[in-house]
């Protein structure tokens, strides 16, 4: 088993350390990437991941680093703010591009047009933090990220984080989720 961790959070963030910290204790095999210092430019939809070069996209930045990961691993934990019910954006430019993980064939499954998983099974694991009372923004924040695991055909589960919360309840929620 490996875990691949994209940390979207700020800089300095207590929520990172404690995610990466419980991960490091369940799984050695961790490879971390912060987008925010990364090259990571944004999908075209040029298509060229389909049919051009099926599975690799043409653009040359960091993400293939990240990609690579993914494919090799078995958990992908995203770290992210929520922004207006959605990732931050430098987390959705790369969530963006993760079309590269899946076959440019489409399956039908309960009644949703899909494409396969090109990698096998995977758990997907969003962490959003926020600081606010919007049931609306949770609502759409776990939307999306249940929406993007149907997509890549992943398992998933999502937690929300306040920033003013207790830092032991956050290492409680965290550990329920990995």
């Amino acid at each position: 088993m490996s875990t691949v961790i994209i940390d979207a959070m700020e800089k300095g963030s207590f929520i990172s350390k404690a995610v990466v910290d419980r991960c490091r204790e369940n799984e050695k095999d961790i490879s971390l990437f912060k987008p925010a210092d990364m090259n990571i430019l944004p999908c075209r939809s040029c298509g060229a991941c389909e049919y051009k070069s099926p599975g690799k996209c043409v653009i040359k930045d960091d993400m293939h680093d990240i990609l690579r990961s993914i494919a090799k691993g078995n958990i992908l934990v995203m770290l992210t703010q929520i922004r207006f019910g959605g990732y931050s954006s430098c987390l959705k430019k790369a969530v963006d591009r993760f079309m590269n993980l899946c076959f440019p064939l489409y399956t039908v499954r309960q009644g949703h047009l899909l494409h396969p998983a090109r990698y096998g099974e995977k758990k997907l694991i969003a962490v959003g933090a926020y600081e606010g009372d919007s049931v609306d923004q949770e609502n759409c924040f776990v939307r999306l990220v249940e929406n993007n695991a149907w997509n890549l055909q992943y398992e998933h589960k999502s937690i929300i984080i306040k920033f003013s919360e207790d830092i032991m309840k956050i290492k409680q929620k965290i550990s329920a989720v990995l």
